[in-house]
C-alpha cells in the first residue's frame, strides 16, 4: 500500500494509474492506494513537494468496509455527526 499525504492547505485531485478513477485529497489529508495505482502524475507532484509518498504495510490500515467494534467511532468522509453535535451545543447556549 502507498500512503499519499497532501502537504498543501488546498485540496488536490490526481488520476490513478490503470484506472478511470481518481483520488481526491482534502487539505492536509492522507489516503492509501494500492501499489499499482501510483501514477506518474502523483510521482511528479511528490517531486514538486506538493505531496509525500510513503510505503505503508497493508496490515496497519483499517478496512473502511468493516464496521468498528461497539463503542468505537471511526470518522468517515461525509460523516458530520461531530458538526451536528457542535451546532446543537451552540443552539443550547
Amino acid at each position: 500500500m502507498i500512503e499519499i499525504h497532501n502537504l498543501l492547505f488546498q485540496p488536490l485531485t490526481f488520476h490513478l494509474s490503470g484506472d478511470v478513477r481518481g483520488i481526491h485529497l482534502g487539505s492536509r489529508e492522507r489516503k492509501t492506494i494500492a501499489d499499482d495505482q501510483l501514477s506518474d502524475e502523483i510521482r511528479a507532484a511528490a517531486d514538486r513537494g506538493l505531496v509525500t509518498i510513503a510505503v505503508v504495510p497493508e496490515s496497519t490500515q483499517p478496512d473502511p468496509r468493516v464496521e468498528p467494534a461497539d463503542g468505537e467511532h471511526r470518522s468517515v468522509p461525509g460523516d458530520d455527526n461531530q458538526a451536528m453535535a457542535r451546532q446543537r451545543k451552540r443552539r443550547q447556549a
